[in-house]
Formats: structure tokens, sequence, C-alpha cells
């Protein structure tokens, strides 16, 4: 699993209530994939989330921001 892939099921539509905080996800990974990430990564994770949200209110580029501000940062990263 990569912390694209993470991103994507801690922040899908079933989670929409979710705030975005590294101990968020964090606990996600650890319930859902009983996997440990660490606070950096967490953050990191995090970041891309709010850079998306930013973006698409900004300009509303749904697919182009969540390639260039998520998955193509994210998932060079192996959990």
């Amino acid at each position: 699993m990569n912390a694209y892939e993470l991103y994507d099921a801690a922040f899908d539509s079933a989670n929409d209530s979710a705030v975005a905080t590294a101990a968020y996800v964090q606990a996600y990974a650890d319930g859902a994939f009983d996997i440990a990430v660490s606070a950096a990564v967490a953050q990191q994770i995090v970041d891309c989330k709010l850079a998306v949200d930013a973006a698409n209110q900004a300009n509303g580029e749904g697919q182009n921001n969540l390639w260039h501000l998520a998955q193509s940062p994210l998932s060079g990263i192996e959990l």
C-alpha cells in the first residue's frame, strides 16, 4: 500500500465528515489496514488533502488537482 491509497481510503465519500488531521490518518490506517504510519507521512497526507480542497474551491478542476496535488506526490511513498 502507498500513501495515496491510504489518502483515497481515508478521505473517500464515506468519510466526508472526517476532520483532516494527522491523528485521524494514523488511526484510520491502524484501524482499517492494521498498519502504522509515521506522524510525518500522516501530516503529508493531510497537507495534500487540504491543498486539493483549496485548489478545488479556487478553480474547480477536481481530477487535475487530485493528480497534481495528491496522487502524484503520495504514490511514491510506500507504507
